[in-house]
């Protein structure tokens, strides 16, 4: 459906706020649409609608305070996102000195992570290599 307004009378930001808001003119767009399988608006309805219509210098503030306020939402926005990312790399930052072992001091008496990985292996190794000749000789007989 098109529309025309007169932009003497009625500012168009101010009546597709009208439309987007929670108030009144969406409340009546709904209960007008009762009945329906899905919303849908027609002439018939928008010649019903009971419209707020403040004069045209105050839909004009009301539009700018609309815009103002959603300019420092995305603007809120902005920032979560990017303090989201700084706080990512940060984790990641942290992971890697954690991995690393320079989060907390370390002692020198400790085991080296290579060592005792191989001791790891060798210890799997061990307790897998008897069990597999006993299989072994199981099968040979």
């Amino acid at each position: 459906m098109r529309l025309s307004l007169d932009q003497r009378v009625v500012n168009s930001r101010f009546f597709v706020y009208l439309f987007q808001g929670g108030g009144t003119v969406k409340e009546q767009v709904k209960e007008l649409c009762k009945g329906s399988t899905r919303d849908f608006l027609n002439q018939n309805i928008l010649k019903s609608i009971k419209f707020p219509l403040p004069s045209f210098e105050e839909q004009e503030e009301i539009v700018q305070e609309i815009e103002s306020r959603l300019s420092i939402c995305d603007q809120l926005e902005s920032t979560i996102i990017e303090n989201l990312q700084k706080a990512e790399a940060l984790r990641q930052s942290i992971l890697k000195q954690a991995f690393e072992g320079k989060l907390v001091p370390q002692d020198p008496n400790d085991e080296p992570a290579e060592k005792l990985l191989e001791r790891i292996k060798a210890e799997r190794q061990e307790k897998r290599s008897p069990q597999t000749s006993k299989q072994l000789k199981i099968k040979g007989i």
